[in-house]
């Protein structure tokens, strides 16, 4: 079984061309370092997303060749450049290049073997890509499905996973009863064990402890139990929290097939989860624990996310945060950071107070500087007067103080 150090994460990458990126340098971690997730940010534009699908189309062709990207391009650049190809051929090599050239990434480890111990991995490795539009519809279950079909239907569709999570969560209750019946116990625990995980991780997202999942056979349901009586399916969830659980459930339906695969129910598999904007439909305090929770759960897969949240930003510790607009990378000091500081030094946020607030200041500071305290004292009053409903008590403070220094 691979270990965490012999699995090549990703460890930096050069932005060749992606539009708005060109030539540029992204440190994740450093050799010899323990891996960390990257966080990508910057202003509208600055090609958070075309960079987050670059990296993933090369890690995608750089676990399925035995020949990394880079070499891939070259090669394809030079059956162009012969000028001899017919022009079916020169349009393959071409979307290569398009494709495979806008990234080249750098692995954990030796470089030289890097092809080698990808492909190595790849039967223990996941790799996930999630867009930034992420609400999914469960599919409705009428039946048990074979699970050899199901996870047929994940290794052609990858992507169908978390609509296909009631089918698997079918599957297992079902499977369960059959291995009590069968006198396969061990079998039966790792199935009860799941759901037990899973109810747990259900109560803590949504903050309630007494959460409960109950299974209604007659009609092949999962209803979740919350507070005050009340009762949700998957497909009756929140955008924010059906964004999230879209996430949550793909994982870790593909992370227990793999599992059950491996005949091993404690793997925690290798792999690269790409996410762009996780805080889609999440309010604040979500946003700041999305990441926790999924590097918790899943702590050999590295995560790389394209992200516009401070509070998705500063989520995590081990985590590299790069600014694709200005080129700066920080490292841990980001989870130190304040959500202001970093609108102001990675979001393009020109200051941390609102327009109307920036209007207020600027008031308090021409008043402030006006030579006659009598004039300043009345337009204080007169700005007290018609914007202090707008004032924060820091605001009213400082034009109270202003005052009482002019009395």
């Amino acid at each position: 079984m691979i270990q965490r150090g012999d699995f090549p994460y990703l460890q930096s990458f050069v932005i060749n061309d992606a539009y708005a990126v060109r030539n540029m340098t992204v440190p994740v971690f450093r050799p010899g370092e323990p891996f960390k997730h990257l966080i990508l940010t910057g202003r509208n534009g600055s090609g958070k997303t075309t960079v987050l699908r670059a990296i993933a189309d090369v890690v995608r062709h750089d676990t399925s060749n035995v020949t990394l990207s880079a070499m891939t391009v070259a090669h394809a650049k030079d059956q162009i450049a012969t000028g001899m190809q017919p022009q079916n051929v020169v349009a393959y090599y071409q979307q290569q290049v398009d494709t495979l050239g806008k990234a080249t990434l750098n692995y954990s480890g030796n470089p030289n073997d890097a092809a080698h111990r990808l492909i190595q991995a790849k039967p223990q490795t996941i790799i996930a890509f999630f867009e930034a539009t992420r609400q999914v519809q469960v599919q409705d279950v009428s039946t048990v499905t074979k699970e050899t079909d199901l996870a047929a239907t994940l290794t052609q569709n990858p992507t169908a996973s978390a609509t296909l999570f009631k089918q698997y969560l079918v599957n297992k209750k079902v499977f369960q009863v059959f291995e009590v019946m069968e006198g396969n116990e061990a079998l039966a625990q790792q199935e009860a064990q799941f759901f037990t995980e899973l109810e747990k991780l259900l109560a803590d997202i949504f903050a309630y402890p007494a959460l409960r999942l109950e299974f209604v056979r007659e009609n092949f349901e999962f209803y979740i139990h919350l507070a005050k009586g009340r009762r949700v399916t998957f497909n009756q969830l929140s955008a924010g929290f059906s964004a999230f659980l879209s996430i949550l459930t793909s994982l870790l339906l593909r992370v227990d097939l793999l599992r059950k695969e491996l005949k091993d129910y404690r793997y925690n598999p290798f792999g690269f989860v790409f996410i762009d904007e996780p805080e889609t439909h999440l309010h604040l305090e979500m946003q700041y624990q999305i990441l926790p929770w999924l590097t918790r759960l899943f702590p050999n897969l590295q995560f790389i996310v394209a992200t516009h949240s401070p509070a998705v930003a500063s989520s995590i510790k081990n985590a590299t945060v790069f600014d694709l607009s200005t080129g700066e990378a920080m490292g841990d000091e980001a989870a130190g950071s304040s959500y202001s500081e970093l609108m102001l030094t990675h979001f393009g946020v020109k200051d941390e107070y609102s327009n109307v607030a920036d209007a207020i200041i600027a008031d308090i500071n021409r008043i402030a500087a006006l030579p006659n305290p009598g004039q300043a004292r009345q337009e204080f009053l007169t700005l007290l007067e018609e914007r202090g409903r707008y004032m924060s008590p820091g605001l009213r403070l400082e034009v109270e103080a202003q005052l009482i220094g002019l009395e």
